[in-house]
């Protein structure tokens, strides 16, 4: 796995803009631009932060992105929920999640 071509992709998406609407426009014409397997893409492409995270992609950047793929509605249970195996982390019990 090349963690840091992951890295990179991610970090793009985080600091430009414009990056995001390309990516929604064309996810893998802009893809293409980083040095990444085809399993890489196909996790990227699918969402599965965990399973990146999992080997070893820095889960700061995937909590970054994960708003930007998904959307902002449900942060942070959502991506707590994904990062747990879909199963919400024990420390949700003392919070209500937001209905919408």
């Amino acid at each position: 796995m090349s963690m840091h071509a992951v890295e990179k992709a991610f970090w793009t998406l985080g600091k430009d803009p414009e990056a995001i609407e390309q990516f929604k426009a064309d996810p893998d014409g802009f893809l293409r631009q980083f040095l990444l397997t085809d399993s890489e893409r196909k996790m990227i492409m699918e969402n599965d932060l965990k399973s990146l995270a999992d080997q070893g992609v820095n889960t700061l950047l995937t909590l970054m992105v994960w708003p930007m793929l998904n959307g902002p509605e449900g942060m942070p249970f959502d991506y707590l929920t994904h990062m747990n195996g879909g199963e919400p982390p024990a420390m949700m019990a003392a919070f209500e999640q937001p209905q919408g």
